[in-house]
């Protein structure tokens, strides 16, 4: 007694049926008739088809069989009895992998030495640079403040010298007359 339906005819029958349930909830719940020129239907009767279509779809539902199910012991051999081998962790495999690269290259012991090494002395120059741009940032900014202590000083000079100049013209212009 069994029949196959597409996936499509199965899916499409439990949407309409559910949707003639659902119209026919609604229209019981706010008390309106369908009007259809020759006959009404009301939302009792709407629901009452509505819940035999939905008897039906589950009734077309139990000849819906599931597909074939994938053999999950091909992939997880310890599902059907065997035994499941150790699985390799990434770190155990990126250690291999980094430990091949290393003797392909052929980097040993000495040669890491001598890069720790290198690095650490990049590292002391690197601060004693770092160092001496903070002492010259300093002289700068030291410079820069007398610079203007320079330039006010020079400021006051030159209203002094203004203030000199004319009394000294009035001093030049007093012999003058005399």
């Amino acid at each position: 007694m069994a029949f196959k339906l597409s996936k499509n005819a199965m899916n499409m029958a439990y949407g309409l049926g559910a949707s003639v349930v659902i119209i026919g909830a609604l229209m019981k719940i706010i008390h309106q008739d369908l009007n259809l020129g020759l006959f009404t239907i009301t939302g009792n009767t709407m629901l009452t088809i509505g819940l035999v279509t939905e008897a039906l779809v589950f009734v077309i539902f139990a000849f819906d069989f599931p597909g074939e199910d994938l053999d999950w012991t091909i992939v997880y051999p310890e599902l059907g009895g065997g035994i499941g081998g150790p699985k390799p962790t990434p770190e155990g495999m990126l250690t291999k992998k980094l430990d091949s690269m290393l003797a392909q290259a052929k980097v040993d012991v000495s040669l890491m030495s001598s890069l720790s090494n290198s690095i650490k002395d990049f590292e002391a120059s690197a601060k004693s640079g770092a160092n001496s741009a903070s002492e010259l940032a300093k002289i700068n900014k030291e410079f820069a403040n007398n610079a203007v202590q320079l330039q006010k000083q020079m400021e006051s000079l030159s209203n002094n010298l203004e203030s000199l100049n004319s009394v000294y013209g009035g001093v030049l212009s007093a012999m003058n007359k005399k």
